[in-house]
């Protein structure tokens, strides 16, 4: 195929457990999900009788290798089925989803504490590719949304906001 794998993301933010000024870090559950295009993939829809193909197990297609740069922790839920699906759709899009739970750093400036305001990143970079392979897009439309009831004690969350930061590295 010619040009990158174009990856588009979006994220629901379920809550957000911890604002740590102490440890400078936040906690946060998410639902991530991935969509990309695989040709390879596509399959006979039997005149729309098959909508997609659902796998629970995603060492079964090729992944991006996305992570999580500035995560102190995280874990997958798997209680009481493991909390992710694939679906393949006739025409080769996948749709990767997921639940998780990340604690990620926050570096704090706090000289107005109590009346600071912070800004706190979810960075999310390819771990060995590079940009002429792999590209990491928001999708259309509201890439983020965040739960209606969202209570964080001690702290508003003002906005929230997607941007890219892509850089260059020794490998790549």
């Amino acid at each position: 195929l010619d040009g990158p794998t174009i990856v588009h993301i979006n994220l629901f933010v379920r809550s957000i457990m911890t604002i740590s000024d102490n440890k400078m870090e936040y906690s946060v559950q998410l639902t991530f999900r991935e969509q990309w295009m695989d040709e390879r993939l596509k399959f006979n829809d039997y005149n729309g009788k098959m909508k997609y193909l659902t796998l629970t197990e995603a060492n079964r297609v090729w992944m991006p290798d996305l992570f999580f740069s500035n995560e102190k922790e995280g874990h997958f839920h798997n209680i009481i089925m493991p909390n992710v699906y694939i679906r393949i759709f006739p025409n080769g899009l996948v749709l990767y989803s997921i639940r998780i739970s990340l604690t990620l750093s926050c570096p704090m400036n706090l000289k107005l504490y109590p009346l600071d305001r912070q800004t706190c990143s979810l960075r999310m970079v390819s771990y060995g590719w590079t940009t002429d392979d792999l590209v990491f897009l928001w999708k259309e439309g509201d890439p983020v949304q965040v739960v209606k009831n969202l209570h964080l004690p001690r702290f508003t969350l003002e906005k929230f906001l997607t941007d890219y930061c892509n850089s260059k590295t020794n490998t790549g």
